[in-house]
């Protein structure tokens, strides 16, 4: 048996009949269990192969011919096919339900879209996407001529599985959508039918306005999350720059504090206010040199009450103590 290049089975495009199937509602299991292949609908005859790998892909279906290169016939169509003579299939099936919806419709589609349908099956032919390219059989497997078909489509009732809408049932239907009692005058149908297109536009617009509130709010938030890190930005620039200059920090670790101030702001913060501040070698030399009594001499009562020097200037400089006492607390 020879197998081919996969063929289109089926598509979602409008047939010469004005109408169109529905992939979705494509029933392949029956014909799984005997996916005979024929050429030009010949039931009649013995099949001339088989169709393998039975798939739907993008919305379409698609199977692969396998030929009886035992069979002369088989392999006579099999020999086209590789040349490229025959390059079409044809669904052979039986429709089970349909639908007039508007909303399933398609420019051009005169006929209501078949919503439910079996697969039977599939020939090759000679021409494609003609009255030729889709056979129909009705539920007892009979094949349906083109004036049938045409009958069928025609009066979409004639073997539909959902009785047909009446005036009186559809009356109801709304009345029931409008929530109005079966008494209700055309009016009064009227104008629930008027206030409900009126809610419904008031709903886009009311839609329409709170995406533009939305998109306002969101780019506001945009922008102040930007002023913020601009702000950070030039902030955390002056405390580098100041910790540099207190010598807390060596100008070359500048680029690496401020990606660390990037990532985390608040904690590169305490981490330059916890280093301490470097004292220049004058500084340090200055203080060196001044003697016990000028450090206590240069502290106020206070400071001196607060360090607990105030004993020992008593008891190693009472003269200086006493200036101090007299100057914290005057005689009147």
């Amino acid at each position: 048996m020879k197998k081919i290049k996969s063929f289109i089975i089926s598509d979602e495009s409008i047939n010469t009949y004005g109408f169109r199937l529905l992939t979705a509602g494509a029933d392949l299991e029956q014909f799984r269990r005997n996916p005979v292949m024929y050429i030009n609908h010949a039931d009649w005859s013995l099949p001339i192969g088989r169709w393998e790998n039975i798939r739907t892909e993008d919305g379409q279906i698609l199977a692969d011919p396998v030929f009886d290169m035992d069979d002369e016939v088989a392999r006579e169509v099999a020999g086209k096919v590789e040349r490229g003579f025959l390059k079409m299939a044809s669904a052979g099936i039986r429709v089970t339900e349909r639908t007039e919806d508007p909303g399933m419709m398609l420019p051009g589609q005169t006929r209501p879209t078949v919503s439910k349908w079996q697969l039977r099956e599939v020939s090759i032919v000679g021409i494609g996407a003609n009255h030729n390219a889709l056979i129909l059989y009705d539920k007892d497997n009979n094949r349906l001529n083109e004036e049938q078909i045409l009958k069928l489509f025609d009066n979409p009732a004639a073997q539909s599985t959902t009785p047909p809408l009446t005036k009186t049932t559809m009356k109801k239907e709304l009345l029931d959508i409008l929530k109005l009692s079966d008494k209700a005058s055309e009016d009064e149908v009227f104008a629930g039918v008027k206030k409900l297109m009126d809610e419904k536009a008031q709903l886009e617009a009311d839609k329409t306005g709170l995406e533009k509130e939305k998109k306002e709010l969101a780019d506001k938030v945009i922008a102040m999350e930007e002023s913020e890190m601009k702000a950070k930005k030039t902030q955390a620039e002056q405390l580098v720059d100041k910790a540099i200059r207190e010598g807390k920090l060596n100008a070359s670790a500048k680029k690496e504090t401020l990606e660390f101030f990037d990532a985390n702001f608040e904690g590169a913060k305490k981490m330059l206010e916890g280093i301490p501040g470097h004292k220049s070698i004058k500084d340090q030399l200055e203080g060196a040199d001044k003697t016990e009594l000028e450090k206590l001499q240069d502290k106020t009562w206070d400071e001196l009450d607060k360090s607990g020097e105030l004993q020992t200037l008593k008891d190693k400089y009472p003269d200086e103590y006493d200036k101090k006492y007299a100057e914290k607390f005057p005689k009147k």
